[in-house]
């Protein structure tokens, strides 16, 4: 596998963990749910989208720290862990 395709990967796998832990950072600190036990009853409510969005802000921080350093191809891979994430969520 290429190097390009390694970073990529890299890059997706660290953006699409951020964007959850700032999902479950969010909602721990300030809702009273929990996020994975609560799951159904926020879908339901319509909030996983807006959750989501917040949680993914983390995103911003390290995509500034891959682009700054000049690892595009990592940054190219956090973008690309949003884009996926918003399409599932909002398939769900």
């Amino acid at each position: 596998m290429g190097k390009r395709i390694k970073h990529i990967l890299l890059g997706f796998l660290i953006g699409s963990i951020l964007t959850v832990l700032g999902a479950e950072l969010y909602v721990r600190f300030f809702t009273n749910y929990d996020l994975f036990s609560n799951f159904d009853l926020i879908r339901k409510a319509g909030l996983l989208g807006r959750i989501v969005a917040i949680g993914s802000l983390l995103n911003l921080g390290i995509f500034t720290f891959f682009i700054n350093r000049r690892e595009d191809y990592k940054a190219r891979g956090c973008i690309f862990a949003v884009i996926i994430i918003t399409l599932i969520t909002q398939l769900l």
